[in-house]
């Protein structure tokens, strides 16, 4: 039994070798599947001295990619793609990077390829934009921001949201991120969303604008008015008071005439003289409280005076919602604030 033990031992290893060297031959990497000609339209780009080295490099990057030395291979790419911007280089380096875990370089690489559209071939071209699907399907998100406000900058975890027409949404790696809106004259916005593979969520930015304003505590016209009805009181005690003189006088006027000698008895003239009296009393109940009206009135334009404030922002919804789409599927993402 021990003899039999041993032998299937031996004859485990060179099975475990195969399998290794199997999973190592099916590995996608730098097959060379579209013959190239010289005549596609990144040769003319780089003098042949120049070509030659990134081939070079090129070709030690396939091997060290072939043995799993990937770290290793991801230098040789990115040195032969720094001397040639050649997109079977992107290809395999976008390989690298996938196999490394960094899904959003290896798709932004894949997307710098197929701009070279059908100058790759037909099956280059078709495995960059299927692998592109894969990628955005199964490791990546999407996160689309609405700008509420026009000319607002927008930033995705602290990186500047390219300003490029049309770009409506940006690729991410899937987790939680935080978007935020800045824009002179308004308070800035941050918003956070949490998305897993193959989602898209879409966050909007409201903004609130950074001003001041003045603010009174009556409106402007009230202690104006009380003014002006203070002047109208005193000048209708100005009328009442020239009146009363006016009758006075001609009480005294009438006093004076009807007594020629010196033991005559002076006529009665109380109607006048009271009628007089009265009136100056009244003018002077209206000087006392016009004049009061005035200085009221004046005191509250003082206290009325225009005081600067500034506008404040919303404050932050205790539940916010964003959309977020998937295959086959929609979803409403909530965040309780407490």
């Amino acid at each position: 039994m021990e003899s039999v033990i041993r032998h299937l031992r031996i004859r485990a290893v060179p099975a475990a070798a195969l399998i290794a060297l199997a999973l190592v031959l099916a590995l996608p990497i730098a097959r060379a599947e579209t013959v190239r000609t010289g005549d596609e339209p990144w040769y003319p780009q780089v003098s042949a001295s120049v070509r030659q080295r990134a081939q070079a490099l090129f070709a030690q990057a396939i091997d060290k990619h072939q043995q799993l030395l990937r770290g290793d291979a991801l230098v040789l790419y990115e040195q032969a793609l720094a001397l040639w911007d050649n997109p079977d280089i992107r290809w395999n380096l976008a390989l690298v990077l996938e196999d490394l875990g960094q899904y959003l370089r290896a798709y932004q690489e894949l997307d710098s390829a197929q701009r070279w559209g059908a100058a790759l071939g037909t099956e280059r071209l078709r495995g960059v934009r299927d692998r592109m699907a894969a990628l955005e399907t199964t490791r990546l998100a999407r996160i689309e921001a609405v700008r509420e406000e026009p000319g607002a900058e927008i930033k995705l975890d602290g990186e500047p949201w390219p300003r490029r027409a049309g770009l409506r949404s940006k690729l991410v790696l899937p987790g939680e991120h935080y978007i935020a809106a800045h824009k002179p004259g308004y308070f800035p916005v941050t918003r956070s969303v949490s998305v897993k593979a193959g989602q898209q969520a879409r966050v909007a930015l409201p903004m609130d604008e950074d001003r001041l304003f003045e603010t009174r505590r009556w409106r402007g016209w009230k202690p104006w008015a009380m003014v002006g009805a203070g002047i109208a009181v005193t000048a209708v005690g100005a009328g009442l008071e020239w009146w009363a003189f006016v009758q006075q006088n001609a009480a005294m006027d009438a006093l004076m005439h009807g007594c020629d000698t010196e033991l005559c008895e002076p006529a009665s003239t109380p109607g006048l003289y009271d009628r007089g009296k009265l009136k100056n009393q009244l003018a002077v109940g209206a000087f006392v409280a016009g004049g009061t009206a005035v200085a009221v009135g004046l005191a509250l334009a003082w206290l009325n005076q225009p005081r600067a404030r500034r506008t404040e922002a919303r404050a932050p919804s205790r539940i916010e919602l964003t959309p977020i789409l998937a295959p086959h599927r929609a979803e409403l993402s909530a965040l309780v604030r407490f």
